[in-house]
């Protein structure tokens, strides 16, 4: 019964991670290494945000769930199979929790593309038109701007 009660709140946290790759920029990527002068970033993805999500889901569920106090192992009386439950507070809380910590990875990775972004234009030649396009790109596109003004393609 606990192993049906983990799944549906890994499921609901699953579902905030996919809610939050609609949301953002990043769509459904898959994971990726994105590098430009030895600088490194690594896009999560659809993946890593449902990854994240569940993970944060359960770690909310197990903190202040119904369940939450119960013993995982060992002995304890009057704790038995019929007192695990699901509710749907418990579900929506799942979802919640799972895109606010999918979304938490998303701004954390979107933070490290604009400042190498900045970096990497500040580096490149001057090129008017490729700073128009980076004042309305996403970050990810202010990223891929950069790297080209960087290479000398803009």
């Amino acid at each position: 019964m606990i192993l049906l009660s983990i799944g549906f709140i890994l499921l609901g946290g699953a579902l905030g991670g996919v809610i939050n790759a609609i949301m953002s920029d990043n769509g459904f990527i898959r994971p990726r290494e994105e590098t430009v002068d030895n600088v490194s970033i690594i896009r999560p993805g659809f993946a890593g945000n449902i990854l994240l999500g569940s993970i944060s889901a359960f770690v909310s569920w197990g903190l202040y769930g119904s369940f939450g106090s119960a013993i995982i192992y060992g002995n304890a009386s009057g704790v038995g199979a019929q007192d695990v439950s699901v509710t749907i507070s418990a579900m929506a809380g799942a979802i919640l929790i799972g895109v606010g910590g999918a979304r938490w990875l998303t701004n954390e990775v979107d933070k490290t593309l604009l400042k190498t972004a900045a970096i990497t234009a500040a580096a490149a030649r001057p090129s008017p038109e490729g700073s128009q396009s980076i004042t309305v790109a996403t970050p990810a596109q202010a990223f891929n701007i950069a790297k080209k003004m960087y290479e000398g393609s803009i």
